[in-house]
């Protein structure tokens, strides 16, 4: 986790929800992958909240072949962020907020096969996960990219997988962007009541699928 999520926010909702005035090109996804551009949020250098499109899957500046020369760090884990040379220079300087509907999980079925789950906040609220970003390269080569921070799950999805994003609540966002605030202050499993889940359509398996209809269940109305 995590590694597919959807974001179908309009871009004056997310304006509004990050207190922005930024209106980059976006358009919505309902099976955000790994490489794409996608919105995240940044600390402009007044520490005013800066909307733009990066990469997802975080290019390390010192690396030496690029976006394109090794497979995409989509994820860091919180316990060890810290002490990790790929994502510690980041996580003191470089942090993001990644808005999303929800994300996608899978679970073994008894025929081998994997069911997919859409997990959203229990409230219908939006996502706010917590990431980091960096830049490699310089003029026309130059590349942002972030990755999502992880945790122990939560009670309500740890039959689905054993990690979960870090999220940030509203009223947090500038803290979590702020350098000088703790990051570990972020880093604790909430109590059960905060997510849900339910069963997909297995063409989320498929990055090129991409509608609205990805998130009806094929058959089933199965709820966790």
């Amino acid at each position: 986790m995590c590694g597919r999520y959807v974001i179908s926010l309009t871009l004056d909702q997310l304006i509004a929800l990050f207190e922005t005035e930024d209106r980059p090109n976006f358009a919505a996804s309902w099976n955000a992958a790994p490489t794409q551009a996608l919105p995240v949020v940044r600390r402009g250098k007044a520490g005013e909240p800066r909307l733009s499109l990066i990469r997802w899957g975080l290019v390390p500046h010192w690396s030496k072949t690029g976006p394109d020369g090794s497979k995409p760090l989509i994820n860091a884990r919180s316990e060890t962020v810290g002490e990790k040379p790929t994502f510690r220079s980041a996580l003191k300087r470089r942090r993001a907020l990644v808005p999303a509907d929800g994300f996608y999980e899978w679970s073994k079925r008894d025929d081998a096969t994997k069911q997919p789950w859409f997990i959203t906040r229990a409230d219908g609220e939006p996502m706010v996960m917590a990431g980091l970003w960096e830049r490699w390269g310089e003029g026309d080569e130059r590349v942002d990219s972030f990755a999502i921070l992880t945790q122990e799950a939560r009670p309500d999805i740890a039959h689905l997988h054993h990690r979960s994003p870090v999220f940030v609540e509203p009223g947090d966002f500038s803290r979590w962007l702020d350098p000088d605030t703790d990051p570990a202050e972020f880093f604790a499993v909430e109590p059960e009541g905060r997510l849900t889940a339910r069963a997909v359509t297995d063409r989320v398996n498929k990055v090129r699928e991409n509608d609205p209809d990805l998130l009806n269940d094929a058959g089933s109305d199965r709820l966790l």
